[in-house]
């Protein structure tokens, strides 16, 4: 492999800039650090982190929605919600992953058995009343005899 060679002039010049560096833009959480106790209790009551954005550019201090939730988050220590993808996709807590058990025969004689009389007491279809059938409608085709063509 090529080894990388940094010439010495160019090293001096880098470790000088690098001491000399100011950072010139301060992060806006670190200026909601005095407003921590009022943006926790509005955080407290339900208000939305888009809500206090709005109400601190109304009073003059610049600062998204997303610097308030990273604030929150950091600062207040609040806990990040998973997507709702994975809150779906988890387990629900409820389930019991064992197979149901075979009703026992007690609880099957605790029924009346059906009485015979109504196995065939179903209504027949006939030709003069419609029939109805689950699921896709599809559209009935009716064939033209041959020669003919619709218009």
């Amino acid at each position: 492999m090529n080894k990388l060679t940094i010439l010495p002039d160019a090293l001096i010049r880098f470790r000088h800039a690098a001491s000399q560096y100011a950072r010139t833009t301060k992060s806006h959480a670190s200026g909601l650090l005095a407003l921590k106790e009022d943006i926790a209790a509005l955080r407290k009551r339900g208000v939305s982190y888009r809500a206090i954005s709005e109400l601190l550019t109304q009073c003059g201090i610049k600062a998204s929605d997303t610097c308030v939730i990273n604030f929150c988050h950091r600062t207040l220590k609040e806990r990040r919600r998973k997507p709702s993808a994975a809150r779906r996709a988890m387990p629900d807590a409820n389930f019991n992953p064992t197979r149901k058990t075979a009703p026992n025969a007690a609880t099957k004689a605790a029924f009346p058995a059906t009485p015979a009389t109504t196995v065939g007491a179903l209504p027949v279809p006939n030709e003069s009343t419609p029939v109805k059938i689950r699921g896709p409608h599809i559209a009935k085709v009716e064939l033209l005899p041959p020669g003919e063509q619709y218009d």
